[in-house]
Parts: structure tokens; C-alpha cells; sequence
């Protein structure tokens, strides 16, 4: 039988205890743990890469599966990394980088063991907070399943990047963008300058003028993902300098990840002891100053930030920065990893965590930047608001009406933080529970005062002389299904855009929108199945989608 914890017998909570209190302890017998940690931490590094190297021999660099095992693959081996930097044995400054077959072994079985882990820590702490339905199928095995009907599960695809297979809203793949004439001259020259120095390892010299010529690319691609103004500020730097910064990162990265390829196929053998970029973190700041074209201490502070931490970090997409031992001696860097983030997303992440302060106050602007983002890509509506209402009825964030199908909208908008930990979805769904709280009390001051938008010149009307009013939460990066009643609605934030930017009906737009056609699925574009993790002689079985 599948319980909550919190309606669950004593004897069942105290079963999936013991299964999760022997979970925890899985990583005592790793044998990586005997090695010095800078040895045992780049040794991680280099087997996630060894992971994602055979993805693509597998099915290609540029798959909905390689995306998948980035993302899975940046989150376990931080749990990993923990380990030995908790456990492991202490730093040596003697200690030599050698990939032989015992430190691959014991690389990848801590590897393995950290990505059945990761289960065990997604699933037990939405079972703590009532989110997941525990089974207790035996002593040493339980299963979880998430409540909730088939919306909900389509949403959860959703929020997992699963989208129609067919359709407008059909996921698309960037192209890889084919280099130019001067930058596959400069590749050729790195190569050909570039000397063996084992049979795994290879090694070029500063390429400032390749680097340079890539930057145009990444200064693009870091443009067009970023949502928010480069004038924010992050505390000691802005969004436009870290991006400025992070372009720089990405060249080198770009040019070692493609480097790396190269000198594979030439030697036909990968250089696992060179994927891997280790420098001091003088080199790195020297580098990256002059790319970037920063102040040498500015460079060092968005370092700084980007530095895994074992107490905190969770991702090393946000955190790609590795200390080997120290973080005063060498910080290394995979580099599939920057050249696959979201870079503003994350440092927002990293303000949230070491700046609060800072991050409530970029946080309050989120609304006004996406008012100013629809009034750009909906030029058909006139986007009006945020529209002040008398305390303590909450403020009108966006007010859209149209004559000619005689509708009114009104939208709660909500830029919610996107979730790194399962722990933090409870308070990610109360701030979308909050919004559709704050869109009934409008509704309710309107039903009240049918002329106050009218007579404040808000409406050319009344607002019961429209046919139509509809109260939508729309939601950016994290929203729930809320189920559709009496006009009142929930929507995800690109799906509305889309809608009003094509059509000035408005009344046609909501139709569209509500039809939720912008789902994926299930059974036609993704699919779940209860995968199997196991860790220290305990087994779960969890939830897990597939795109179809």
C-alpha cells in the first residue's frame, strides 16, 4: 500500500528509514577514497567526461539523450566530489594526474554509485515533505510514485524540457554552427604545434588568437539565452560583465573541448589525462582578464562565485570551478560543461545563496522586465500595466483588453526561481499557490467595482460590459497544474507569449492557449517508468521520464 509519510503506520516510516539511513552510508567502501583528494577529485572529473565521450560515440553530440546525460552527469559527480573531499585521503602537493586503468575503475564505480545515489536523494526528501507516495515492497526495497493526475504529469514533463514531438511547439535542436576559414586555420595550427606528452595526454600553448576569434560566437550565444538586463547587479559585478566574463570562459573551453576531439581521432585514442583543464587560479584570472578585456580583481570575484563548494554546490554546470586540493593551487574545469549551461540562470542561482539581499532586489525587478518582454514580442496587444489597486487588494500586473472579441485580460505574473533541489519544490509551488490567491482577490475587488479600471482610464469600459474576462496566472520557470474553473486559469509564460504574439484576437489566443495543445503527451512524446537504483545493499524505484 502507498502511503504519505505523514499518514503512513510507524512501522512503515520507520522501514524506509532504516533503507535511507543505510542509503547514506554507501560511500564508505569506495576504494577511490584511499587516493589523495586532488588526485581522487580530478579523476571524477575526467570519468563524467569518459561518461559523456561514450554518449556520443554512442548516438551522436547533438541528441536529446546527450543533453540528458550532461544534465545527469553534472549533478552526480558533485555528490561524488563530496565524498572524497569529506573522506578521501589528505592532499599532497606530490601527488601526480595519471589516468591509469585502476584510478578509471575506481572513478567510475564511485561515478556509478553516485548516480543511483542521486535517487535516493531526489525521492527521500519529497517523501519527508509529503510529495511522494511511499511502497515498502520489502525490507530493503521501496517504491515512489508522485500523486497526482495525468495534467500533472504532463506539467512534470514540461518542467523537465520534454515537449510535443509535432507541432509549433515542438523542441528544436540549435544547428552546430560549422567554423569559419581563419578559425579552422588557427585549429590546425594549435594542432600541429601541439606535442604528445603520454599516451593519454597531449599539450598546446596559449592560443589568444583562436580564443579571440571564437569569442564573437559565444558573445552571441551568451546574448541570445540571457533574459534578464546586463545592467543587474550581481553585488560586486553586473549581469553584462559576467556575461563579458563567461564569453571568455566559453572560447577556451570551445577550443579545448574541440582540441581534445581532435587529437583523438589523430592518435585514436581519447587524451583522458588532457581533458581536463587545470591552471592556477592566477593563470586562470590572467587569461580570462585578458580575453575578456576585465580587471584582473573582477575576474578573481566571478571566480570566486563559480568555485565549487563541497557544503553547497550541487551542479557543476553552476559551479564548474573544481579546487584540486586547495582552491590556492589549481581549480580544474571539464569543459562540456560551461559550453552546455544556462550562465545567467546559474550565477543568479550562486547571488541567491552567497548575496540575498542582492537577489531579492533583482528579484523585484523580474515583473517589469517581463512586462517589457511581452510589449516587444507582442506588438499586437497593447501590454498594459502593472495596474494599482486599493489596499490590500493586490496590484493588477498585467491588463490586456480587446474591443473587437469584446475580452479582458488579466494576468498575475509570476518569474518564479527555477528548482536545483527536490526540498526546494514545496516553496516553489506555494509561490505559484500565492499568485492564484492574489488573482482571486482581484477577481473579487472587480466583481465589487465593475467601473474602477474604466474611470482610472484602464478600460474604455466597464468591466461587465465585456463578454469575456479571464483571470490567467502566468508562470515563468516553475509553475503547477491548477485545474481551469469559472475563468480562471493557469498558464506556463513562453506558451502565452507565443499565442498573443501570433494573433491580435484576443479572445482566439486564450482559446488556443487554454487547449493546453503545448503539452507534451504521455505515451506519444515521452513515456515513465520506474528505473531501479541501489546503493549499500538498499534498492528504490522512482519515477522516470523519456522522451519518445
Amino acid at each position: 500500500m502507498r502511503y504519505l509519510k505523514s499518514q503512513a503506520p510507524a512501522e512503515i516510516v520507520d522501514a524506509v528509514q532504516q533503507i535511507e539511513d543505510r542509503a547514506d552510508a554507501c560511500f564508505r567502501a569506495l576504494g577511490l577514497l584511499a587516493y589523495q583528494i586532488e588526485i581522487a577529485s580530478w579523476a571524477l572529473l575526467v570519468g563524467g567526461i569518459r561518461m559523456i565521450e561514450r554518449e556520443i560515440m554512442q548516438r551522436g553530440d547533438n541528441t536529446p539523450d546527450h543533453s540528458a546525460t550532461l544534465q545527469n552527469v553534472g549533478r552526480f559527480v558533485p555528490t561524488a566530489l563530496k565524498w572524497v573531499v569529506k573522506h578521501g585521503a589528505s592532499a599532497s602537493p606530490l601527488a601526480e594526474r595519471r589516468w591509469t586503468p585502476e584510478l578509471a575503475a575506481l572513478a567510475e564505480e564511485a561515478l556509478y554509485l553516485a548516480h543511483d545515489y542521486s535517487h535516493f536523494e531526489t525521492s527521500f526528501p519529497m517523501w519527508h515533505r509529503d510529495r511522494n507516495l511511499a511502497e515498502l515492497i520489502s525490507p530493503t526495497l521501496v517504491q515512489f510514485n508522485a500523486p497526482g493526475a495525468a495534467r500533472d504529469r504532463q506539467v512534470s514533463a514540461y518542467q523537465k524540457g520534454l515537449r510535443p514531438k509535432e507541432g509549433s511547439f515542438k523542441a528544436l535542436r540549435a544547428q552546430k554552427v560549422k567554423p569559419d576559414k581563419i578559425v579552422t586555420a588557427l585549429f590546425d595550427t594549435a594542432i600541429q604545434t601541439a606535442r604528445r606528452t603520454g599516451i593519454l595526454s597531449f599539450e598546446y600553448g596559449e592560443c589568444f588568437t583562436l580564443w579571440r576569434e571564437l569569442m564573437p560566437e559565444y558573445e552571441a550565444r551568451v546574448d541570445a539565452i540571457t533574459r534578464r538586463a546586463e545592467a543587474l547587479s550581481l553585488g560586486a559585478y553586473t549581469l553584462g560583465e559576467f556575461n563579458r566574463f563567461y564569453t571568455a570562459l566559453l572560447a577556451v573551453c570551445a577550443a579545448h573541448e574541440f582540441l581534445c576531439f581532435v587529437w583523438g581521432k589523430r592518435c585514436e585514442v581519447f587524451p583522458f589525462e588532457s581533458a581536463v583543464m587545470v591552471r592556477s587560479p592566477l593563470d586562470w584570472i590572467g587569461i580570462l582578464s585578458e580575453l575578456s578585456g576585465m580587471v584582473p580583481d573582477l575576474c578573481q570575484k566571478i571566480i570566486c562565485d563559480l568555485t565549487f563548494d563541497p557544503f553547497r554546490s550541487l551542479d557543476l554546470h553552476v559551479h564548474p570551478f573544481v579546487p584540486l586540493g586547495s582552491p590556492e593551487a589549481h581549480l580544474a574545469v571539464a569543459p562540456q560543461f560551461p559550453l552546455n549551461s544556462r550562465p545567467d540562470e546559474n550565477i543568479l542561482r550562486v547571488c541567491s545563496l552567497l548575496r540575498p539581499e542582492i537577489f531579492d532586489t533583482a528579484s523585484a525587478q523580474k515583473e517589469a522586465e517581463m512586462l517589457d518582454d511581452l510589449r516587444h514580442r507582442c506588438p499586437l496587444h497593447s501590454i498594459n500595466g502593472p495596474v494599482a489597486l486599493p489596499s490590500p487588494t493586490p496590484d493588477i500586473d498585467l491588463l490586456i483588453s480587446d474591443e473587437n472579441s469584446a475580452t479582458v485580460l488579466i494576468a498575475e505574473l509570476k518569474w518564479i526561481r527555477k528548482t536545483l533541489r527536490p526540498v526546494e519544490m514545496t516553496d516553489r509551488d506555494n509561490d505559484v499557490l500565492k499568485g492564484m490567491e492574489q488573482l482571486k482577490r482581484i477577481r473579487e475587488f472587480l466583481s465589487v467595482n465593475p467601473d474602477y479600471l474604466h474611470f482610472r482610464d484602464r478600460l474604455p469600459g466597464r468591466i461587465t460590459d465585456y463578454a469575456r474576462i479571464e483571470y490567467l496566472l502566468v508562470a515563468r520557470d516553475h509553475w503547477l497544474w491548477i485545474e481551469p474553473d469559472d475563468g480562471l486559469a493557469v498558464a506556463e509564460y513562453e506558451a502565452f507569449t507565443t499565442y498573443l504574439s501570433r494573433s491580435g484576437d484576443l479572445s482566439a489566443a486564450i482559446d488556443e492557449l487554454l487547449t493546453y495543445d503545448w503539452l507534451p503527451v504521455g505515451g506519444r512524446d515521452f513515456r515513465i517508468q520506474y528505473d531501479r537504483a541501489t546503493a549499500n545493499g538498499v534498492s528504490l524505484e522512482s519515477q522516470v521520464y523519456y522522451a519518445l
